[in-house]
């Protein structure tokens, strides 16, 4: 095994010591390269990268420059008429510069100079010089790195959305303040982790790893260009999220893709928008139609209806006709209720701004479900708020909401359960809960149950329940918002307004 040589330790030992002590220097001479000494002793902040440098006393030669003198005067240096005489007033001296360029003073210089002070002759003085260049293009570059790094820092942490910085593997090197605040964790706890581990705790259910079909990293690392995809998870109270994933590639001087930057955006509020504009769509397209559904089928059904009646009033059929008439009867009825609820649906809401008792009108319907809950084992609870302040709007309109809602809570929990009433106080609103035990709804229909005419029914129904008491609500200038668990059940709240007390009116 080859052995380290002692010496070259030593001497590096020895380097390292006298760079830490420093040169105290003593100048002979102004010529090229004068400046640029003086230069680099007169920039502390180069200690970081250099041994400490002081000027100590300058030696005069033949035709020095007078202004050179006295800037190397102002700076501490004395000045002496000879070198010998420069020495030996300062015994500190550790290095001596040549810069009077005299090839004779300077091989006479390395035969007397004791081997404690080193001599850097012109040649030398030259290669100071480019240090000192060197030194400034470096105070430069990391001026405008710290700028770059400031502006990049400023972007990377102050953009709402997560960033995360991944290797070709999917591991986070890198993740912004967003992140860092969402999960409430520490840098050091998300660099190392797998992209699809970062959210595992706030998204369990999101099935997101690099195996998934929709996964953007893996095709951004497959093709080579920027990916998307939608990922929606609900969280503990029911509620659905909707996070949009972009990926973008990384590539380095060679091409090669080397890291990936991954962006996370929350639509939630966006998608709901675009789900509102659908809805007030639908609900415009709904209106369109209702005049000529009115004109164009009414008409008719009731010929139907008129010329079936009478028919059934004669009394030389027999009776399978008979029980076809009756069917016709039946169906023309059902279409016209139907038919009805088109039209109620499309016209706008007319309803009185009365003073409502919200907790009469839920006691008051309760009464008229409590035989129907008896009959399939469903137990009733209501926690209502006293005192609670009035409602602003149509008292049977609010009990049409209230009555929708009941029988949905009821017909979801066909072997039982509990529906529970409450309500309470929330900021500027008043709160109805209706909350049922069932079954809670699927999530494939999540986005489908406040569309007019969807309906799980098979059958039963317009499909107008919802649709119907969501408008109802906001049209009074209230919000009605669903919560839902499959297994778990459903719960509807209506945010009511309420009366205010303002002069000349209502309390």
């Amino acid at each position: 095994m080859h052995q380290p040589d002692e010496s070259l330790y030593q001497d590096h030992i020895c380097i390292l010591e006298e760079a830490e002590k420093g040169f105290q220097i003593g100048i002979i001479g102004t010529g090229v390269g004068f400046g640029s000494i003086l230069e680099l002793v007169s920039k502390p902040e180069l200690e970081e990268f250099f041994p400490r440098l002081n000027l100590i006393a300058l030696a005069l030669a033949k035709s020095d420059d007078p202004k050179k003198v006295k800037r190397a005067q102002s700076m501490g240096a004395r000045i002496y008429n000879d070198y010998n005489d420069m020495l030996a007033r300062h015994p500190e001296i550790n290095l001596v510069i040549e810069l009077s360029d005299q090839l004779q003073l300077i091989k006479k210089l390395r035969q007397s100079l004791p081997s404690r002070i080193s001599i850097i002759d012109h040649t030398g003085a030259t290669f100071l010089c480019g240090m000192l260049i060197m030194a400034e293009v470096s105070d430069k570059c990391r001026i405008n790195l710290f700028q770059q790094q400031a502006i990049f820092s400023a972007l990377f942490d102050q953009i709402q959305d997560d960033i995360l910085l991944l290797d070709i593997r999917g591991k986070v090197l890198d993740a912004n303040q967003s992140v860092i605040r969402k999960l409430e964790k520490s840098k050091p706890d998300i660099v190392g982790s797998f992209c699809w581990e970062v959210f595992s705790d706030m998204m369990p259910a999101s099935g997101c790893d690099l195996d998934t079909p929709d996964c953007p990293f893996r095709k951004t690392l497959s093709q080579k260009k920027p990916a998307e995809s939608l990922q929606t998870w609900v969280d503990k109270h029911g509620r659905a999220h909707y996070y949009r994933i972009y990926t973008y590639p990384v590539f380095n001087e060679q091409g090669v893709l080397t890291k990936v930057v991954e962006m996370r955006r929350d639509i939630t509020l966006r998608t709901e928008m675009e789900k509102r504009l659908q809805q007030s769509e639908k609900l415009a397209a709904v209106g369109e139609l209702s005049t000529y559904i009115a004109h164009e089928i009414r008409n008719p059904l009731f010929a139907i209806g008129g010329f079936a009646n009478s028919l059934l009033r004669k009394g030389e059929l027999d009776e399978p006709s008979r029980e076809k008439i009756k069917i016709i009867l039946q169906e023309s009825k059902r279409l016209d209720n139907i038919l009805k609820n088109i039209i109620n649906f499309s016209r706008p809401t007319q309803s009185e701004e009365l003073d409502v008792n919200v907790n009469k009108v839920i006691m008051d319907i309760m009464q008229l479900f409590r035989m129907s809950c008896e009959e399939q084992s469903i137990k009733t609870e209501m926690e209502l708020t006293p005192d609670l302040a009035l409602a602003k709007g149509d008292p049977e309109l609010i009990k049409q909401c209230l009555i929708n809602l009941i029988k949905n809570s009821i017909e979801a929990m066909p072997d039982g359960g509990t529906l529970t009433m409450s309500t309470s106080m929330d900021q500027n609103f008043i709160v109805v809960r209706v909350k049922d035990t069932g079954q809670g709804i699927p999530k494939d229909i999540r986005e489908k149950i406040f569309n007019p005419f969807f309906s799980t029914k098979k059958g039963a129904g317009a499909g107008l329940g919802l649709a119907m008491t969501k408008k109802i609500v906001e049209d009074m200038g209230g919000r009605l918002d669903l919560f839902t668990q499959e297994g778990r059940g459903t719960t509807v709240a209506l945010h009511l307004p309420p009366s205010l007390a303002v002069e000349g009116g209502r309390t």
